[in-house]
């Protein structure tokens, strides 16, 4: 009696074993082939600044930016790309210390390589650069222009999360401004993009 217990107790135990089934693990490198392609929304947190002369009368200050995106081929995308910045200026005078918006409104093409899930970017356009001030009428940067014609160039990494859907990386851009003195620009941001 003992003996057919326990050979029922060793035949289950086994029959339970060879029940088991393991699931295999996800892959560590997605398919960037299964990635979502089409409609794109990306927010953007980060600092612009001005170099040469006019980086000496203008300070750095954070600034926001939101670009709308298709992709149009798995490597190439065109977007829309509005910015907004403000920051102080330092020239001496009255209008030290008083503060200054540039607001940025164009559109880009967008050229990305991915390597698995690591996406290396450049991108180039042009907008319309806006600062509704006059505070740098007396230095000679805007001479009364309040628009300019921006010539926008960058470039960034992507690194896409697991969700098929999101990615966040980090990015700059360069901005020439043709009525504002000849002034040049930089941008440094963080991002978020979601792709529909």
């Amino acid at each position: 009696m003992k003996s057919s217990i326990v050979a029922a107790a060793l035949l289950t135990s086994a029959i339970a074993r060879a029940q088991v089934i393991s699931e295999q693990a996800p892959p560590v490198f997605p398919d960037p082939k299964r990635f979502s392609r089409g409609f794109y929304a990306q927010g953007e947190l980060g600092a612009l600044a001005y170099v040469g002369h006019a980086g000496k009368l203008a300070g750095p200050g954070p600034a926001f930016s939101v670009r709308l995106g298709y992709d149009i081929q798995r490597w190439l995308s065109i977007q829309a790309h509005v910015l907004g910045s403000i920051g102080q200026v330092n020239i001496p005078g009255p209008t030290d210390g008083q503060s200054y918006q540039t607001f940025v409104y164009g559109g880009e093409v967008h050229g990305q390589v991915q390597v698995r899930r690591v996406g290396l970017y450049a991108e180039a356009g042009a907008a319309a650069a806006h600062i509704p001030s006059n505070v740098f009428d007396d230095a000679r940067i805007t001479n009364g222009h309040k628009i300019s014609l921006a010539v926008v160039a960058g470039g960034g990494i992507d690194f896409h999360t697991l969700n098929r859907h999101f990615s966040v990386g980090v990015g700059a851009d360069y901005l020439w401004l043709a009525s504002f003195g000849r002034s040049s620009a930089v941008t440094a941001q963080a991002f978020l993009k979601y792709t529909h």
